[in-house]
């Protein structure tokens, strides 16, 4: 999840197609002629996921549709620093535990999220001040998650946000007690912890090239690969508003760059945001943002992962941290997915 910034709101505009504003069931089995979603999506070789809550795993008709329709998970908070390791002597293994045995009871890839973050750290990690304990702390942190899930979870954003909107590296308290070799630390102790894990940079607002937080995400990059970091992919987050559409072709060229690098791209906390009221006219343009991007992940070489941020408007993070924005995700607030929803299968089937 990113912060809110000015950045993120001025995105250059494209016209949008008209999508009929019908709602579909909360099964799939109307739209891909009872087909599975995550099926449709497994014969096209795309990761097709979302971001799951602790809850989200105890929920019978949940469990269920996330099963039917998802081949990939992400938590949204529950391996977070503050959620999974509260304090020195306690680690919360049991909302993540959860969602790992959700995964593997559903057939699922799974991607970790975060150990680097200038938000949801809890006390005694807002409280670090020399270089030795941060360090001894971040490979710890590191080493304990990635050693417990060894096997179950296929890929990490290792590091979460770490440029500020200007495209400078961020004043974090990681950056402040460790140095700028930081990031070095953390991929390789990730490495270490677990060899077969891919190793993602994430952001926001990184997802075009010619821009200056776009172009500064691919310079950081392009050093760590550099370096001999063992950087595996990055992944551009894709907080997208309605009202300014989608630069498909600065997006296309970011990927293409970052191919380059050989690095593996993934689009990794989609939403497309609506300023309030909802009317038809937005719905239209939220809609052909969803699909499009969701062609560009089946298309773009070096691309193939297309996560959602949350899969539902009853559990949004959007209306308590944009006010008057709200709508943001395929599913609305009573369990209906929206008319733009039946056109993810016939993207997944096109050849």
């Amino acid at each position: 999840m990113f912060e809110k910034s000015d950045e993120s709101i001025i995105q250059p505009a494209k016209a949008a197609t008209l999508i009929a504003a019908a709602v579909i069931g909360v099964t799939l089995s109307g739209c891909a002629a009872g087909e599975d979603l995550n099926k449709i999506a497994g014969k096209a070789g795309i990761d097709f996921g979302t971001a799951v809550q602790a809850g989200d795993a105890y929920d019978p008709k949940t469990r269920d549709y996330i099963g039917k329709t998802f081949t990939m998970l992400v938590p949204e908070n529950a391996m977070k620093w503050e959620n999974i390791h509260p304090t020195k002597a306690f680690w919360n293994w049991s909302d993540m535990d959860a969602i790992v045995a959700l995964a593997e009871e559903k057939g699922l890839d799974l991607r970790g999220h975060t150990f680097l973050w200038h938000q949801q750290n809890p006390p005694y990690v807002n409280a670090l001040k020399g270089r030795e304990e941060a360090v001894e702390l971040l490979t710890e942190q590191i080493n304990s998650v990635m050693t417990r899930y060894k096997g179950k979870i296929r890929e990490y954003d290792v590091a979460n946000e770490v440029l500020a909107d200007n495209g400078r590296m961020r004043d974090t308290l990681w950056l402040r007690t460790i140095g700028p070799d930081y990031l070095d630390i953390a991929f390789r102790a990730a490495r270490s912890a677990d060899p077969d894990a891919l190793l993602f940079l994430n952001d926001y607002s990184n997802e075009y090239a010619g821009t200056a937080k776009g172009d500064a995400f691919y310079r950081l990059a392009k050093e760590l690969k550099e370096r001999g970091v063992p950087l595996d992919g990055v992944g551009l987050q894709l907080h997208l508003m309605a009202e300014y559409g989608l630069n498909a072709d600065a997006l296309a060229r970011n990927v293409a760059r970052f191919r380059e690098l050989g690095l593996k791209v993934a689009f990794t906390e989609v939403d497309v945001r609506i300023k309030l009221p909802v009317t038809p006219e937005k719905e239209e343009a939220q809609g052909k943002i969803f699909t499009e991007l969701l062609r560009m992940a089946k298309t773009e070489s070096g691309a193939g992962t297309y996560m959602l941020w949350g899969w539902r408007d009853s559990r949004s993070w959007i209306p308590g941290t944009f006010p008057g924005y709200g709508s943001a995700h395929p599913v609305d607030a009573k369990g209906k997915e929206k008319a733009f929803f039946g056109e993810f299968a016939k993207i997944l089937k096109e050849r």
